[in-house]
């Protein structure tokens, strides 16, 4: 009897067995549909790509690929053919292995902030400076800046200040050969908080102003102003 005891619960542990494994089966069956579901095709950048790049560049060597992703994290817009990026160039930094959604592309209505991107609360503001007051002409959209006037009587003081300590540019147009011999300087759009634009225009219209490119991730500081007596000491 004893014997007959210890095969009926070796034979109830078995289908016990077998059981909890057709359950994770049939479990592992399911979760494989549900998540397997549609795939889409989308093309990524091998390597970061900065704000104001030709795309016709980064075609042209090679930086781009395909990933095939569920067709429910596919991003409004996304990019699905080398195609649609010929003759664009990106308006803000697209990462490597990201998807690329046509808002990231100037002259995309459908950026928030318009086809520069403006912030939020912020206003874009173009100025027409010359190229050493620009940095040399190296600045580029998405860089950060610091803005400084300088002022003399009547006007105030002889007295340099800071004007907006932190600024994102927006955009960068430099001159034409033709612009350039008849001396005209580039063009930079910034983004500035309304109260900041006033004082921007203001030192636009009534001094000088010189632009300072902040380090990358570096946040502008303001100083104390810079008077005549305090330079000459």
């Amino acid at each position: 009897m004893r014997g007959k005891g210890m095969v009926g619960v070796t034979a109830f542990a078995l289908a016990a067995i077998a059981a909890f494994a057709m359950f994770l089966f049939l479990h592992g069956v399911q979760h494989s549909a549900t998540s397997s579901g549609a795939q889409a095709t989308v093309v990524v950048s091998k390597k970061d790509v900065p704000a104001g790049t030709s795309m016709d560049a980064v075609i042209s060597q090679g930086d781009l690929t395909t990933a095939t992703i569920p067709a429910k994290d596919e991003v409004n817009g996304a990019v699905t053919s080398a195609e649609q990026l010929k003759g664009r160039v990106t308006s803000t930094p697209i990462l490597a292995g990201e998807q690329i959604p046509v808002a990231r592309l100037q002259g995309s209505t459908s950026l928030p902030g318009g086809t520069i991107g403006i912030p939020a609360g912020y206003e874009g503001v173009t100025l027409q400076l010359e190229q050493q007051r620009l940095v040399g002409g190296t600045l580029h959209p998405s860089d950060h800046v610091a803005i400084y006037g300088s002022f003399d009587p009547p006007v105030s003081p002889t007295v340099t200040v800071t004007l907006v300590p932190d600024v994102k540019v927006l955009k960068v147009a430099k001159p034409s050969t033709v612009d350039q011999a008849s001396n005209q300087g580039t063009l930079l759009t910034l983004a500035l908080r309304p109260q900041d634009a006033e004082k921007v225009v203001f030192a636009q219209e009534h001094g000088t102003i010189w632009i300072a490119l902040l380090a990358p991730g570096q946040s502008g500081q303001s100083k104390p102003p810079v008077f005549a007596g305090g330079v000459l000491r």
